[in-house]
């Protein structure tokens, strides 16, 4: 059957043969885009908004213990160990990769908690006690802003498998059409040549 195609027949075949074959490696590498996108966002959400959500939380836990301490008991011991702690959770959340937003309001929680070490040496409890809910705050805002760039890297996440279930459902529908031409060339040739 394949000799007694024409050579343009040929040509048209191959033609049409190399035209699918570039339209499915530009679908993949379109494809391969998508994906990345979605593992940069899933990498980006865990690495740098749960982990910073955790650090908050520990953060926002040593506070809750210093106002404790501060509230039901005269003692100061422990309150170095709760400082430590928490400026090693805040070098560590200073790591993450933090939106202009949130470098402001990690500045003002440096800034704070800072003023907080001095006033716990040389002030009474309700002005440590004001520092504490400075610093809350900050640690509030951090986590808005922790919830509100994981629903934007999720949205953006989202966003690209749409486009590429899109993409897919094209192929498809691209790759039956191109089969339906490529019968239809066949067919018509081969009975064209058979009439003559």
């Amino acid at each position: 059957m394949f000799k007694k195609i024409s050579t343009s027949n040929r040509i048209n075949i191959g033609f049409a043969l190399l035209v699918v074959f570039l339209l499915v490696l530009a679908t993949n590498r379109i494809d391969k885009r998508h994906f990345e996108t979605v593992q940069h966002s899933l990498s980006t959400v865990y690495k740098d908004r749960v982990v910073a959500q955790d650090y908050i939380y520990r953060m926002n836990t040593i506070l809750h213990k210093k106002e404790i301490q501060l509230l039901y008991s005269n003692s100061t011991n422990g309150r170095n160990a709760m400082n430590k702690e928490f400026q090693t959770l805040m070098d560590v959340f200073s790591t993450t990769k933090l939106t202009l937003k949130e470098s402001k309001v990690f500045e003002s929680l440096k800034e704070n908690f800072k003023k907080l070490k001095i006033k716990e040496q040389t002030s009474a409890n309700k002005e440590v006690i004001n520092y504490l809910e400075s610093l809350r705050t900050d640690l509030n805002n951090l986590e808005l802003i922790q919830v509100s760039e994981s629903k934007q890297m999720t949205d953006i996440a989202q966003k690209s498998l749409n486009n590429n279930k899109l993409i897919s459902q094209l192929e498809i529908g691209f790759l039956i059409l191109v089969g339906v031409l490529f019968q239809f060339i066949i067919f018509y040739r081969v009975k064209k040549s058979k009439n003559e």
